[in-house]
């Protein structure tokens, strides 16, 4: 599991460096509405992206972890912002949630911030 680090996105334009994606991940959800996962698929499989949401709901039943599929790749690669909302904070005091790939070949992730 890697600590991905969050990138603030300036007016002047920013270009985020992206980093290999490991099966899980932990990511900033910064103040939820401007925090972003950014993941790149250059490999010719699809992946799923989930991000694993912590508690249950008021009937008792687990948060559903929103997926996010990333089609393949294959000769243009292909991109999914995830919007890493306040919801999402997995409740062990630094603000951080889990983000899983059900694949790693040719994924890349980065973590932004905008403003």
């Amino acid at each position: 599991m890697a600590a991905l680090t969050t990138q603030n996105i300036v007016a002047a334009g920013t270009a985020p460096t992206m980093g290999a994606a490991a099966a899980s991940d932990t990511a900033e959800v910064g103040n939820g509405v401007n925090t972003f996962a950014r993941y790149r698929n250059t490999s010719a499989n699809s992946t799923t992206v989930t991000v694993v949401v912590p508690g249950n709901t008021s009937y008792g039943a687990a948060n559903p972890d929103p997926a996010f599929v990333l089609a393949d790749g294959t000769g243009t690669p292909t991109e999914v912002w995830i919007p890493l909302r306040k919801e999402y904070d997995a409740g062990a005091g630094d603000g951080r949630c889990a983000i899983t790939t059900s694949q790693q070949t040719g994924i890349t992730v980065a973590i932004v911030r905008m403003g």
